[in-house]
């Protein structure tokens, strides 16, 4: 892992390297709406095993600060047969003008992870609208970073797969990072590092009422019956919080193939 280059974003340079590595894995690219720093490309793929094959829905990027949920989707989509057994949907690189900044919000000082109700930004408007042609997924995993995390931890909204799920993901992710154990995290109750609907719902109310609609939300409500948010602790070394990234998105993988009867 180049931690030279984490230190100076190139979204343009990103965008190629994913462009490259989808189409040498027969992925089909598009595009949403370009931003000033560059072209925010998406990717779909069917699974090569044929059905029964579960739909995935993976993202990164949308906070500029947080950079290794990008490096860790290029490191998935560099493996061949990563997504074999799935029909995978990917927006690696949702704020490009953010990422080149270093900074949470775009251009204009939107939090685009706030912002998918009101639609106040055109990156997320053009998110919308590709979303709204996709079908429904079985989960959907967003990959994100605290700035100032001590620990992994993630947001299940989760009422389908087992409830242990989550603790799984943790459990793989704390092989490469430490896991944050608090009580509390981010003003959400927790445990072991896993901040469940239930306990979201308990804290903040209904999320399908709140204005601030997350990608996570949206989801929730329009296209999948199951979504993680994924943290990493930024102050850690870049390399051991990818590889954390990618072990949570295996160990869903690995629940949706059981679930499906893929062997």
């Amino acid at each position: 892992m180049n931690e030279s280059f984490a230190q100076d974003f190139d979204p343009a340079g990103y965008a190629r390297d994913i462009e490259e590595a989808a189409r040498a894995g027969g992925w089909t690219v598009r595009y949403l709406s370009p931003c000033a720093s560059g072209p925010r490309p998406w990717l779909q793929r069917a699974a090569k095993s044929g059905p029964p094959a579960p739909s995935l829905y993976l993202s990164a990027g949308i906070h500029g600060d947080e950079i290794s949920g990008p490096f860790a989707l290029l490191e998935m989509l560099r493996r061949p047969d990563f997504f074999a057994d799935f029909n995978t949907t990917i927006f690696p690189l949702l704020n490009p003008d953010g990422l080149l900044r270093g900074r949470r919000e775009n251009a204009s000082g939107i939090d685009l992870n706030r912002d998918y109700r009101e639609l106040k930004s055109a990156e997320i408007t053009s998110h919308v609208e590709a979303l709204k042609m996709l079908g429904r997924f079985d989960a959907a995993m967003m990959l994100h970073e605290d700035y100032e995390g001590i620990g992994a931890y993630l947001f299940e909204l989760n009422e389908d797969l087992p409830e242990i799920l989550g603790k799984k993901i943790i459990t793989a992710m704390r092989q490469h990072v430490p896991i944050d154990e608090r009580p509390e995290i981010d003003t959400f109750p927790a445990r072991g590092g896993v901040i469940s609907r239930k306990e979201i719902l308990a804290s903040r109310g209904p999320i399908e009422q709140r204005t601030d609609w997350a990608e996570a939300v949206y989801l929730t409500v329009h296209l999948t019956r199951v979504s993680y948010t994924t943290e990493t602790p930024k102050p850690l070394p870049l390399e051991h919080r990818v590889k954390a990234q990618i072990a949570a998105v295996e160990t869903l993988m690995a629940a949706l193939r059981k679930e499906a009867g893929v062997n």
